[in-house]
Formats: structure tokens, C-alpha cells, sequence
């Protein structure tokens, strides 16, 4: 099954699962666990500065000392890491998967009234199907204050940092002065089989047809048109780490939707890989963090959420990716100044279902890569 498939489905099951009824012995999504109801955030919420960490970490310790949390971010190891360091008495297990399976779990414990994470950082879309049900509870501590704009009033999810879809090329297959200059003349034949797009990124597909539609004024039969000889040029991959694997390996010329990060870590190590000069637009997609509406350890969960979007955004800068903070000392905004950027439009929120049929109809047939 494709993931963006099974991402579709799934979405489909939360909403599915809110307008069931529950059985006598389990709890309705989005309903306190049997014998429970009290908000388990509530005693926190006046407590700012030291206090705050003080009380949140004794709590913690009394809590059991441990940190459950649900992950598809392939960096958690570094932010753990950190976390470990600033409070080395809280234990973090970690489970790490792709952002489908992590909802899968998340759901499935839930829907059994078992719930077993206290915080959950992965995709935005994900992140809508579980506040969907009110599975998630909205963060508001001190921390909030230092973010962007757009990381805040998302609903129960908070973004914790922003993945860029750019296009990246192989720069010994594309040397200086080659490399695409826009998104359209991708689609000329001289990139037969040069490209790649990712199986599972229907939503970059959406960003990018709702961009060239509603931002630049393409009629529909157009951007259809436009599509269709763009997917005659590419490969398909599986899997954004695979794919920047592959284009480092010049397997294809250019990837039409890989993460900003992934081609500057990899150049980081040597790699012959850019994506500077960016090629309008930048596809931004916000990654967040969500407090479990029903945590296990309810004072670990709010202080890994308070550090990660405060301390914690230096080791997101680090990791060369775009942090949610407005200010981190020593970071430099990958994108260049004067790119356009862009972002999921609000038509592809409310239709994923339709953009997932619509990729997955297009990529029909196209052959993979590697």
C-alpha cells in the first residue's frame, strides 16, 4: 500500500471513529480513559519561569520518571539527547516510525482505551487527524510566546519546525550554470528521466497545483496539462531519506520535491548535491509537537514541550533544519532572501482524499528509481 494511500485511510478512520459509539467498557475517542476526566494539565497553567521547571520536574519524578513519546522525526536521537542533558533524572522512550505508523498506534491505543505516549511529534497532517478527535491537548506555556506566528493556532499541536520541499540536483549531472532556473521548464524533454518526485508527497502535489491555480492564475486544464509532461521526465522513490540517498548517488538529476535538510546534509558530508538557487516555491509544511489529551506522565510531557520549543529549537537549527522559534542565536534562515514560499493550502487540508486519488492516478505507471 502507498503511504500517502494509507495516509488517506487513516484519516478517514479517524473521522470514522469519532461518530461511533463506544462499548460499555471503552471510552469514546477523545474521552478521559475509565476513571479519569480531570484536565492533568491544569495545575501547571499559572506557573511560569523556575518555578514552573521546579514543580514540572518533581512532579515528573514522582510520575515515574519517564517521557513516552511518538516520533517520525529521523533527528528525535539529538533532541533526547539534549533533553537528557538539561534533566538528566527524566527517562525518554522513544518510539520512532513513519509519520502513518506513529498515527496508526496513537489511534489504535486510543480507540482500545489503552493510551501509552504522552507526547507525540510528527507531520502536520497527522497531527490534524489526531487533534480531529481530540486526542491532543493545546499547549499555552511560556514558550509560545518566542514562537513564529505560524507555528501557533494550530488546534492541540504546536509546530516544533518547518520541513522546505525544494527541488535539489545532482551537481555533478547538472553542473553550474545548468541547473533549473524554474519549476516549469522541468517539464521540457531535455529532463526525460532525469527526475524524481517521492510516492507518499501528495501533498507537495497539492501545494504546488493549488500554487500554479489559485497564486498564478493557471486554469486547471492547464496545470493538468502542465502535470502530465512533468511526470513523463520522472522515477519514483520511496521515502524522503532514500531519495536524497539516491540523488546523492546521481541515480536521477534532480529531485522535485526533497527536504531542504536532507540535500545540505548530505552536501555537509561531502555529497554533490545543492538545491541554492531555490526554484519558486519553497513548499513550507509545519512539524509539530501535541500533549496527549490522556498522558501517563502528564508533568514529563509538559516539560519535553516547554524545552523543545525553547532550548530545545537550538538543536533543531542544528540539525540544519528551519526551527519554529522566531529567534535562535547563531541561525541563518536556509532559504535566500527573496524566495517565495508557500505552504498547504486550505483547499488540500479539507480534500485530502482527493489529492491523494488525483497523485496516485498520476504516478500510475511512471517506472521507480534506483
Amino acid at each position: 500500500m502507498r503511504l500517502g494511500v494509507l495516509t488517506a485511510g487513516l484519516l478517514a478512520v479517524s473521522l470514522t471513529l469519532v461518530s461511533c459509539g463506544s462499548s460499555p467498557t471503552t471510552a469514546a475517542p477523545g474521552q478521559p480513559p475509565a476513571g479519569g476526566g480531570a484536565d492533568p494539565y491544569s495545575a501547571y497553567d499559572s506557573l511560569t519561569g523556575t518555578q514552573r521547571t521546579q514543580k514540572l520536574l518533581a512532579d515528573a519524578k514522582k510520575q515515574g520518571g519517564v517521557l513516552d513519546l511518538y516520533t517520525s522525526n529521523t533527528d528525535i536521537q539529538d533532541l533526547v539527547d539534549g533533553f537528557k542533558k538539561a534533566y538528566p533524572g527524566i527517562k525518554v522512550n522513544a518510539f520512532r516510525a513513519n509519520s502513518e505508523t506513529v498515527l496508526q498506534r496513537a489511534l489504535q491505543e486510543n480507540q482500545a482505551n489503552k493510551p501509552q505516549n504522552d507526547v507525540i511529534d510528527t507531520n502536520d497532517l497527522e497531527l490534524r487527524a489526531l487533534d480531529s478527535q481530540k486526542l491532543l491537548h493545546p499547549y499555552d506555556g511560556p514558550a509560545k510566546a518566542g514562537l513564529r506566528d505560524t507555528a501557533k493556532g494550530l488546534g492541540g499541536w504546536t509546530a516544533e519546525r518547518f520541513n522546505a520541499f525544494v527541488v535539489g540536483w545532482n551537481t555533478s549531472l547538472v553542473p553550474p550554470g545548468q541547473e533549473p532556473k524554474s519549476f516549469a521548464e522541468l517539464a521540457e524533454p531535455k529532463w526525460k528521466g532525469k527526475l524524481s518526485v517521492e510516492i507518499g508527497d501528495w501533498d507537495w502535489y497539492a501545494s504546488m497545483y493549488t500554487y500554479l491555480t489559485e497564486e498564478k492564475g493557471m486554469s486547471k486544464a492547464a496545470a493538468d496539462s502542465f502535470f502530465k509532461k512533468l511526470v513523463s521526465n520522472v522515477k519514483v522513490t520511496k521515502g524522503h531519506t532514500v531519495q536524497g540517498e539516491l540523488l546523492s548517488a546521481g541515480q536521477f538529476s534532480v529531485a522535485l520535491s526533497v527536504y531542504s535538510h536532507t540535500v545540505d546534509k548530505a552536501a555537509k558530508l561531502g555529497a554533490p548535491v545543492a538545491w541554492r538557487p531555490a526554484v519558486d516555491p519553497v513548499i513550507l509544511r509545519p512539524n509539530g509537537v501535541g500533549l496527549m489529551a490522556h498522558p501517563r506522565h502528564a508533568a514529563a510531557a509538559l516539560l519535553w514541550t516547554d524545552w523543545v520549543l525553547s532550548d530545545g529549537q537550538k538543536i533543531i537549527a542544528k540539525s540544519l533544519r528551519i526551527p519554529a522559534a522566531k529567534s535562535v542565536p547563531g541561525y541563518k534562515d536556509p532559504i535566500p532572501a527573496g524566495t517565495t514560499t508557500y505552504s498547504l493550502s486550505k483547499t488540500a487540508e479539507t480534500d485530502t482524499k482527493k489529492w491523494n486519488a488525483d497523485y496516485d492516478a498520476l504516478l500510475r505507471g511512471v517506472p521507480k528509481a534506483g
